[in-house]
């Protein structure tokens, strides 16, 4: 069991991080924050800037994505305000750093100060869960998008990964017609055992004319131009891939076919929940590094 006197100090981030540090405040670890406002948890000690007392700490949140579209530290509130050199020249040797979708950046300039750091978007224990509000909040997009149930309706999921696999089996029990593209035969057979529709990528065109909604969790190119023209004008696409997506949005719009990407879902429709989610990991991390004695004494 990890150590509650442990020092936690968040940078930036959205509402999943304010949720995990107030979980972390509440089961009694000593969290710092920088990059908030208005966080009405009094056992939080909010910072303005990069403080030398925000770096006394045994370990170091970052955002998920840690960087936004800027390349700077994500902070929603002040989006260029903080870089990662910035960072990196004040973490002690001694720091571990949690963190989204690490980068090259991030990987040379921690190996360079010789800190470890850990990709939350790498632990499967992340990946399985995120996938339940992931799934959830794209039928919730799929439900705005759309002017009829998805009960009864035609849906396509591309892809059949942790979204995947959740997402259909949602669309199914609330009554759509589900259809599956998987391109492994040991996941279409299972996507078969759980009586979907499954069709191989190679056959992907024999099946777009008649979706009304298109889900999409494959991260490259797959809705191309030309498949595009095969899909239904009235049909909605709710893209889930990583940007910029699986679909070629500008042809899509030229169709007149309504596309979208749909990114970070998990903290724009459950932050909650998300935010537990990102604790429950911090906390996995945090137990692993303690036992494999990664966390040690502080600096004052």
């Amino acid at each position: 069991m990890v150590s509650n006197q442990i020092i936690l100090t968040f940078i930036g981030g959205d509402a999943r991080q304010i949720e995990a540090m107030n979980m972390a405040a509440k089961e009694g670890f000593i969290v710092k924050a920088v990059g908030f406002q208005d966080i009405p948890n009094d056992s939080i000690k909010i910072y303005k800037g990069l403080e030398d007392e925000c770096f006394i700490c045994h370990a170091l949140i970052l955002p998920i994505p840690y960087k936004n579209r800027y390349g700077y530290i994500n902070i929603p509130s002040d989006p260029q305000s903080i870089t990662l050199e910035q960072v990196m020249k004040k973490v002690d040797q001694s720091t571990i750093i949690i963190l989204g979708k690490a980068d090259q950046d991030i990987r040379q300039q921690t190996e360079e100060k010789n800190i470890r750091f850990f990709d939350i978007l790498e632990e499967e224990s992340f990946a399985i869960l995120n996938a339940i509000p992931t799934a959830e909040g794209a039928i919730q997009r799929a439900m705005e998008k759309t002017d009829i149930t998805l009960h009864g309706a035609n849906v396509l999921v591309l892809g059949y990964g942790r979204i995947g696999k959740c997402l259909a089996r949602m669309l199914k029990g609330i009554g759509a017609r589900v259809t599956v593209e998987a391109r492994k035969p040991a996941d279409l057979a299972w996507i078969y055992e759980n009586g979907y529709n499954g069709v191989h990528l190679d056959d992907l065109d024999s099946v777009l004319g008649s979706q009304q909604v298109i889900f999409n969790t494959i991260p490259h190119l797959v809705l191309t131009r030309e498949r595009l023209k095969k899909v239904d004008k009235e049909a909605v696409i709710i893209d889930l891939a990583s940007a910029p997506g699986g679909t070629d949005f500008e042809a899509a719009k030229e169709f007149g076919i309504r596309a979208y990407l749909e990114l970070s879902l998990p903290g724009i429709v459950a932050p909650k929940t998300a935010g537990r989610i990102v604790y429950y990991v911090i906390k996995e991390l945090l137990e692993r590094a303690q036992r494999y004695g990664m966390i040690r004494g502080l600096k004052a």
